[in-house]
């Protein structure tokens, strides 16, 4: 079941440029291409660099940092041999954006436990 969770305004984001969310700890880019949304991992796969900060052309965003460029429905690293990016739903309603919360949290719930599970095995010595 999908649970999309309001992130910004439409009009917080102009088109052609990208801006950047936090969801709970997760940093997330989003993108406006001439009134279509797309959301990402904030991080290049290739350097870590932020790719909300990063050259938008079309529906490729570009990191300053490395020049990886990636295919935004997809997340498909074009010209490096960078990992794809995650991709998240983004679904409009009445003027605000909302990404899907559960994509989110399947990507980063692993991580989360494992820690979780650490940080009390640490306590419990």
């Amino acid at each position: 079941m999908e649970s999309f969770t309001p992130v910004a305004n439409v009009r917080d984001i102009k088109p052609g440029c990208g801006g950047l969310i936090h969801l709970a700890d997760y940093s997330i880019a989003i993108f406006n291409v001439g009134g279509a949304f797309y959301a990402t991992d904030e991080n290049c796969t290739g350097d870590g660099g932020s790719l909300s900060e990063g050259r938008l052309l079309g529906t490729t965003i570009m990191c300053y940092s490395d020049n990886s460029s990636y295919y935004l429905p997809t997340g498909e690293c074009l010209n490096s041999t960078a990992k794809p990016v995650t991709t998240y739903a983004v679904h409009i309603d009445g003027g605000v954006i909302k990404i899907n919360w559960n994509q989110v949290r399947r990507k980063f719930s692993p991580l989360r436990e494992r820690r979780r599970l650490t940080d009390s095995a640490w306590f419990a010595e």
